[in-house]
């Protein structure tokens, strides 16, 4: 009988550390891939902004290019974050729709200024709003300011190109090179939040 009591517990104790080591293994993997679309979004936005002469179809793509990698982010975000399942689901929701408006930059690349400036604004400003709704309700976690951060950069640099959509590409390219590189410094920020973080709560 004694035997027989003690099972369950044993199998409980061994269970628990499992289930602790993949949500760390998971935050690992997430802060190095978060780390990489930084890297990719300042290089993107350094270029952008050195490149002042740069054409519209050269900008098509590199705007594509930047939408898939933060797509792809989010999709993992959303598949691997410990948030609720609301948040979840705004992350792979806005990552797919970031693909779709990235592949539709590369592949269509006779886009004009003025649709460029409006598809951006919007996917901006949508991403904007809920980086600062995730920040407002997610109470105090590493990260949290920066995450606020992140949402105001996206909020403005959209509102700016949305009220202003028919400028030069001059002005696109100064709006869109000086949001990449502080959205990239922002998010590698973040990255490293998220690597102390996971690094604090794994096991000893």
């Amino acid at each position: 009988m004694a035997t027989y009591d003690s099972g369950p517990p044993v199998r409980a104790r061994h269970a628990a550390p499992e289930t602790g080591t993949g949500s760390t293994q998971r935050a690992d993997n997430s802060w190095i891939i978060m780390l990489v679309g930084a890297a990719v979004t300042f290089v993107l936005g350094l270029i952008i902004v050195v490149w002042p002469h740069a054409t519209l179809s050269v900008i098509a793509i590199l705007v594509g290019i930047q939408l898939l990698v933060l797509g792809i982010i989010g999709l993992i975000a959303g598949f691997t974050s410990e948030s609720g399942a609301g948040v979840r689901t705004v992350d792979i929701v806005l990552g797919l729709l970031g693909i779709l408006v990235g592949l539709y930059f590369i592949r269509h690349l006779t886009v004009t200024v003025t649709l460029l400036a409006i598809l951006l604004g919007v996917f901006w400003v949508m991403r904007g709003i809920v980086d600062l709704i995730v920040a407002a309700v997610a109470g105090p976690v590493p990260g949290r300011w920066i995450k606020a951060v992140i949402g105001v950069i996206s909020l403005a640099a959209g509102l700016i190109v949305l009220f202003k959509p028919n400028e030069s590409l001059k002005f696109l390219l100064v709006v869109l090179g000086i949001y990449l590189m502080l959205y990239g410094l922002a998010l590698a920020f973040l990255a490293f939040q998220a690597r102390r973080f996971a690094r604090e709560a794994s096991p000893a």
